[in-house]
């Protein structure tokens, strides 16, 4: 499977290293990884693909958008795993370009606004870290059945790199 995981900060975040854990489970069982992501500092045995997704600007997402869905395209995604709001909007509008399966991991409590208390950019499924994520977005959003949203925690390698 041709996976694609998309992260929208440009500093290291609790959702780059759980990021590269699943990177290094997925790549160990024979998937091809791809990270699209303003910079990614962890070790991993993905093809990063530098694309500004901390940009928030309206005419900057779009292009994103219209980044990832040449990333989809060209290297024949199966699914992409979005780690954040701005990299779940993203992805979202590029799956929806593309008919591609698509879900969202929650690493943190989500700052919710009018359109993101109505409008799912998270997919149909979406993960939550933890049980007071899956309850906030249960709670003060219409997004979700519960059944949609399953709580995994984020994964660490305790592995020693040498």
């Amino acid at each position: 499977m041709n996976i694609l995981h998309v992260l929208s900060g440009d500093f290291v975040s609790g959702s780059e290293t759980s990021t590269a854990a699943l990177v290094t489970e997925q790549a160990r069982k024979g998937h091809q990884v791809f990270i699209a992501s303003g910079s990614f500092s962890q070790p991993t045995r993905a093809q990063v693909l530098q694309v500004p997704i901390y940009n928030r600007g309206f005419f900057h997402r779009i292009l994103n958008v219209l980044a990832l869905r040449r990333i989809i395209e060209r290297e024949s995604i199966d699914v992409v795993h979005a780690h954040s709001r701005a990299a779940s909007w993203v992805a979202h509008w590029a799956c929806r370009l593309t008919g591609t399966a698509f879900l969202s991991t929650l690493h943190g409590r989500q700052h919710l606004h009018f359109s993101s208390r109505g409008f799912n950019i998270y997919g149909p499924r979406c993960i939550a870290v933890c049980e007071d994520i899956r309850e906030q977005m249960l709670q003060e959003t219409a997004l979700f059945q519960p059944e949609q949203l399953t709580v995994i925690r984020n994964g660490i390698s305790l592995k020693s790199h040498k």
